[in-house]
């Protein structure tokens, strides 16, 4: 036996040796048992899918029993578990269930007898009717190749129920830090979890956006709100969206930001009356919506209290991570106040930390910048073909493209193309759990091109 063989011979022995002997056929895994609770029950959950995420970005499912158990079989690695759920209680109340933990290790020193438990307790949130349709915010490449237009972003409410929606005191804000692989341990406490978990609130950074007016959405109507640059994109970049239509929202406030590249003078086809006002309390020159990897909410004020005031207040105040400047000033908005987030994780680094709490959002969805791609939200199949005469309305797949051949998914996990349904006169209902793994993915293009 050579020197190289004998030492991979020992090792073998030595790894074998470290686990227990019913695992010596599979000796790389570790069995791991999952019980999932309903907080507003206390009975476990069966029929929910739990998800383990590698830190690779890897990911194992299961399905939990009917007495609440989900089993895998892992390999030794940094985990992020999470799960989603519905409940509806006896008066027909709908909710969501929500859980997650980060950093879970899987080794033989974690595993009893090649084996661990985890009892996960979710968070229960009301079910709302207007979500984030859609976020677009990773810009194109440019027509010569030289680089990358990043001034275009924007994102797509939706009332996703069938009865109209008045909205006042609507707000938008992003939880810090700004990027998901930056100052990654910025705000957890010693036990792994975020520091703001228990307290009820949201630290929304540097400043929010308000819509003066009310806002009346009827069922299944959409708007679209620019978060950067309200003018046709396509003039310049014809990679990029026209964001300059009579029919859109946008972000613009030059008496507080005012970063000409981020805010040109919107076009002229969109009436002032529907831009959108801000609140600064941070630092910079315009509202910087990350590239990569976004932590965006959308919210809601009672009546009692606009949310210009709310912001305007420092009896509010938090600092992203404990450093107290500007730069890392937060306004403590209630959770109870969110109407819909989306957690954005970049597919370029293995650092990526959740900043939302699990009542708002238990998961992430992954994204790669940079290239023209949008995230959108998945359909509610089962929803969406109950509409009576939905059914021969409904479009399948999506144009070839040259992503696909580079792993980019691009058409919704079901297959149905939501934006030419619309066109072709369906009714979508999408799909909404509270968890971007599951709610949302990576589509090809941005849908106002279509």
């Amino acid at each position: 036996m050579t020197y190289l063989r004998y030492l991979l011979f020992a090792w073998a022995l030595i790894f074998v040796a470290a686990c227990t002997d019913d695992e010596v056929s599979d000796y790389n895994t570790y069995r791991v048992s999952v019980t999932l609770i309903n907080p507003l029950t206390g009975n476990a959950v069966p029929d929910a899918e739990v998800s383990f995420t590698s830190s690779m970005g890897n990911c194992w499912k299961s399905v939990s029993d009917s007495s609440g158990v989900a089993a895998f079989r892992l390999p030794a690695g940094l985990y992020r578990l999470s799960s989603s759920a519905a409940y509806v209680n006896s008066d027909s109340t709908h909710y969501f269930l929500n859980a997650s933990t980060e950093n879970l290790v899987v080794n033989a020193g974690h595993c009893v007898h090649g084996a661990t438990s985890v009892t996960l307790t979710y968070t229960a949130s009301r079910q709302g009717s207007l979500i984030i349709k859609e976020l677009y915010n990773g810009g194109c490449q440019k027509d010569d190749g030289s680089g990358v237009y990043q001034y275009d972003k924007y994102c797509t409410l939706y009332n996703n129920g069938q009865t109209p929606l008045t909205l006042t005191h609507l707000a938008l804000g992003m939880v810090a830090p700004y990027n998901a692989q930056s100052n990654a341990g910025s705000n957890y406490n010693e036990y792994g979890r975020l520091n703001y978990e228990s307290e009820g609130f949201i630290p929304a950074i540097q400043a929010i956006w308000y819509y003066p007016d009310s806002l009346v959405l009827q069922g299944n109507e959409e708007i679209t709100i620019v978060l950067n640059g309200a003018i046709d994109h396509t003039v310049s970049y014809k990679n990029s969206v026209n964001l300059g239509k009579a029919e859109y929202y946008c972000t613009y406030d030059p008496t507080v930001f005012t970063s000409t590249s981020y805010y040109p003078v919107p076009s002229t086809l969109i009436p002032s009356s529907h831009y959108w006002k801000a609140v600064f309390y941070g630092a910079g020159t315009a509202w910087p919506v990350s590239t990569t990897s976004p932590a965006l909410f959308i919210w809601q004020s009672p009546d009692s209290i606009s949310p210009q005031e709310y912001a305007n207040s420092d009896t509010n105040l938090f600092y992203s991570g404990g450093t107290q400047t500007p730069t890392y000033a937060c306004r403590k908005i209630p959770t109870d106040w969110v109407l819909d987030a989306i957690e954005v994780f970049t597919t370029t680094s293995i650092s990526n930390r959740k900043r939302m709490t699990d009542n708002l959002d238990a998961g992430a969805v992954y994204f790669t910048n940079q290239q023209g791609y949008t995230l959108y939200r998945c359909v509610d199949v089962e929803a969406t073909l109950a509409v009576e005469g939905n059914a021969d309305k409904l479009v399948y797949g999506l144009p070839s493209t040259p992503d696909a051949s580079d792993g980019v998914v691009t058409t919704d996990p079901s297959g149905i193309d939501a934006e030419a349904s619309l066109a072709n006169g369906a009714v979508i209902i999408y799909q909404d759990t509270n968890n971007s793994t599951n709610d949302f993915f990576e589509r090809y293009q941005s849908a106002l091109r279509d």
